[in-house]
């Protein structure tokens, strides 16, 4: 009757138990037959809902944590709003976001309020069952119940029933043809809510029958090793503490084999907690340690192993030193702690020629060493571990020795040494099955393969470092490999595909714990951002007066130079070469630190700060620049000392810029190509060359970056010759910043040189709006004026 009517009832309702009755269906079947009635189902939040939403609640949670968040939440709550908004609010209300828990959460009062007053409906038997189906888990299985209850059969399966019926509990389905015989909690925390109302002694004893009838219907099975696990050790105040540790371990065991190595983890963890035995205690503790290595765990896995190292018995010791050490290098933490605990530990034991604790203790101590700078001695250290493992012909031992040795040395001298013993050890982990050896190795040789310019060398080792990623599912492996896929797509060009494997490192990296990779994220995507044109969002937050003490100085640096704030770029310079220098040198990032410094220099055009950083150039001749673990790839040291030669007014430049140009087209970099023939084209005109010398390299600069979107080198161009490249050529289309069409219109007017009056005109539009459209183009494509946004649309193939 209403059906003219301007008129909207808008009714909600579950259609889940309690609240679904068929009173309800009744009622509401006749009203889909209506032209005006629409049903939209709406399920759960999932995981990216609930990302957005907890990016709407208050505080400073990052993208990244909040969709790990998510992860975690939508296991708890199964996308339950209220359950979300009760439990985020639980989690928070102390002030900030904690770190991500390991295992479940505890349920908010106003949940359990919500099953208490469910299970209040309930009869005494009917409530203690679906307390012995949470003790169960968050899947219920049917027999294991009824065999478990102190109640009858009858009597648990209507209070399984009634569990149901007020949607406490749900049946699982099972195949066609096949009867149910598993139920669920719908939201985890519907389980640990009734968990919560139940006393300690009830919970254990609970746990003590449920680990029995397991135990009896399943003897010798690995698929129920875990649940045994958890039954027995939440039941160890019964007795049952020998039972609990042995499935743990079994489980561990289990898990690891799976390459669930944080699983592991925490199952040797609670194990040792429960043990009785110290010598025991410690054994699992160093067990725990290891996984959380291969884990990538690794602040964890250096907390463990100190303990070990400070309370375990003399050969336990030595052992914890050298886990604490495996936990500290693949971080990069300096080697100063892992040098105290390793000769400490070596001071107790014998040190024996034949003892592989010692000899693993022995390499460990180099490369420690030469983590704190000490290379003579941690080479002395290295080759002594070699010998010793070479002399036993102990294959694991001696792959262990030469995985540690690629540490020793990390200059250019150092090279072709690092090189052998890679080489070495990746035919010793390939003959031996142990493709676990195989990333470490993968990675030098593609490092090396980088630095020398041997681009096939180094995919070569990139599928390497991917056969110890699948053999072991170790992250630090993962994240490694993307490094260098990350290296490989910046190299060649492929600016988004490289800002993209920035935003996948960022997410695993999170999964590092405190041994967050936030820093190396900022400086990979500082280097897309800055050859793509994007830094000048920047400028809005940066002052010139920031004390250099509470930034990565070099990466500041940098961005004073890109931004063309030359005051603050010349004191921090001047900060870094006289005061500070010795501190980064030292460092795995310093061939990025010293281009970034000459970059900065050249800028600034400051003889004196070149003339000290030429000498340090020198050691990288011939060879690509490259910072830390393929944090930053600069390409050939060749230009840099061409560009500084320049300024400098040194006959070399040429050579340098030919030998450069040769190592560019080698690496098969046309980023790295165009940036040399930039510099080439700076130099010649410097150097007074003849105008078509200079266009001609122009325009061989120009051709490579265009199709790229390779802003960085067009605006230097346009700078050294800017009619030639103001000049369009057709180009293959690119992202254009998500510009609209009239935006489109309006740039390649802007492209003509139109001013706002003659571009209203053009396309019958107020100066206004066309005014409005420029300021609009100015943001998205990141330009500073209009000319750059002219030059944007020449390089994107907006102007053809």
């Amino acid at each position: 009757r209403t059906a003219d009517l301007p008129l909207l009832v808008l009714v909600s309702m579950r259609t889940t138990a309690p609240d679904h009755s068929p009173d309800l269906a009744q009622a509401l079947a006749p009203l889909y037959r209506l032209d005006g009635v629409r049903r939209l189902d709406l399920a759960g939040l999932d995981a990216d809902d609930i990302a957005a939403y907890l990016l709407a609640q208050p505080g400073d949670l990052s993208p990244a944590r909040a969709r790990a968040w998510a992860a975690v939440l939508i296991a708890e709550t199964g996308g339950n709003p209220f359950y979300l908004r009760e439990l985020w609010w639980d989690i928070t209300r102390s002030g900030g976001v904690p770190p991500l828990p390991i295992g479940g959460l505890t349920a908010p009062e106003s949940v359990r309020l919500t099953i208490e007053n469910r299970l209040a409906k309930l009869s005494t038997p009917h409530r203690q069952v679906i307390e012995l189906a949470a003790v169960v888990g968050e899947e219920v299985d049917v027999v294991t119940v009824v065999e478990a209850s102190d109640w009858g059969h009858d009597t648990t399966l209507e209070a399984l029933d009634s569990a149901a019926a007020h949607g406490l509990l749900e049946p699982v389905r099972a195949p066609e043809g096949t009867p149910s015989t598993t139920m669920r909690f719908p939201h985890a925390l519907a389980r640990e809510a009734v968990l919560g109302l139940l006393s300690s002694a009830r919970r254990a004893h609970g746990h003590a029958r449920v680990a029995q009838v397991i135990e009896a219907r399943f003897p010798d099975s690995d698929q129920h090793v875990e649940q045994l696990a958890y039954h027995f050790a939440a039941a160890h105040t019964l007795g049952f503490t020998g039972k609990a540790v042995g499935y743990l371990v079994g489980a561990a065991d289990i898990a690891s084999r799976g390459l669930a190595h944080g699983d592991a983890a925490r199952s040797l963890e609670q194990a040792a907690g429960l043990s009785t035995s110290p010598r025991e205690r410690d054994t699992l503790l160093l067990d725990a340690s290891w996984s959380h290595v291969l884990g990538s765990d690794f602040a964890r896995a250096r907390a463990l192993a100190a303990q070990v190292a400070v309370t375990g018995e003399p050969r336990q010791r030595v052992r914890a030193a050298i886990a604490y050490e495996a936990a500290a290098w693949r971080p990069g933490h300096p080697g100063r702690r892992s040098v105290e605990l390793l000769s400490a530990g070596l001071s107790g034991i014998e040190r024996s020629t034949n003892d592989p604790d010692y000899i693993r203790a022995l390499a460990s101590l180099g490369r420690a060493l030469a983590l704190t700078g000490a290379t003579a001695e941690a080479g002395a250290a290295g080759e002594r571990a070699i010998g010793l493992a070479d002399a036993l012909g102990d294959d694991q031992l001696l792959a262990d020795t030469l995985q540690a040795s690629l540490w020793y040395g990390q200059r250019p001298a150092d090279v072709s040494e690092t090189l052998e013993r890679a080489t070495r050890l990746t035919e010793l982990a390939i003959r031996i099955g142990s493709l676990g050896q195989l990333g470490a190795p993968a990675y030098f040789r593609s490092w090396i393969a980088y630095l020398r310019g041997q681009r096939a060398e180094m995919d070569i080792a990139h599928t390497d470092m991917l056969r110890s990623v699948r053999a072991t599912g170790q992250d630090f492996f993962v994240y490694m490999a993307s490094c260098v896929d990350y290296a490989r797509h910046f190299v060649a060009g492929r600016f988004e595909d490289a800002e993209r494997v920035c935003g996948e490192l960022l997410d695993l990296g999170g999964s590092f714990g405190t041994d967050d990779t936030e820093g190396s994220w900022g400086v990979q995507t500082f280097m897309v951002r800055r050859e793509t044109g994007r830094l000048t969002v920047a400028r809005s937050v940066i002052s010139g007066r920031e004390k250099p003490e509470d930034h990565w100085a070099p990466g500041l640096l940098a961005l004073y130079t890109e931004l063309g704030m030359h005051e603050p770029a010349g004191r921090l310079l001047h900060w870094i070469l006289d005061e500070h220098l010795g501190r980064f040198e030292r460092s795995a990032q310093w061939p990025g630190v010293l281009a970034f410094l000459t970059e900065a220099a050249l800028e600034l055009g400051d003889e004196l700060a070149l003339r000290n950083l030429r000498g340090r150039l020198l050691e990288y001749a011939g060879l690509n620049l490259v910072a830390g673990q393929f944090v930053a790839v600069f390409g050939s040291a060749d230009r840099y000392l061409g560009a500084t030669d320049s300024l400098l007014g040194a006959p070399t430049a040429d050579r340098w810029f030919a030998d450069a140009l040769e190592m560019d087209r080698r690496m098969r970099s046309p980023v790295h190509e165009a940036l040399t023939l930039a510099a080439q084209a700076r130099h010649l005109a410097r150097r007074q060359g003849t105008r078509d010398d200079v266009f001609a390299l122009v325009e061989q600069a120009r051709a490579l970056a265009e199709p790229l979107g390779h802003v960085r080198v067009l605006r230097q161009l346009e700078a050294i010759a800017p009619v030639a490249v103001a000049r369009p050529v057709p180009g293959p289309r690119v992202r254009n910043a998500g510009l609209t069409e009239r935006e489109t219109e309006v740039v390649r007017l802007l492209g003509g040189g139109l001013s706002n009056r003659e571009i209203a005109a053009r396309l019958v539009i107020s100066e206004n709006t066309a005014a409005n459209h420029v300021r609009s183009i100015l943001a998205k494509t990141g330009s500073e004026n209009r000319t750059q946004a002219a030059l944007y649309a020449s390089a994107h193939g907006l102007l053809a």
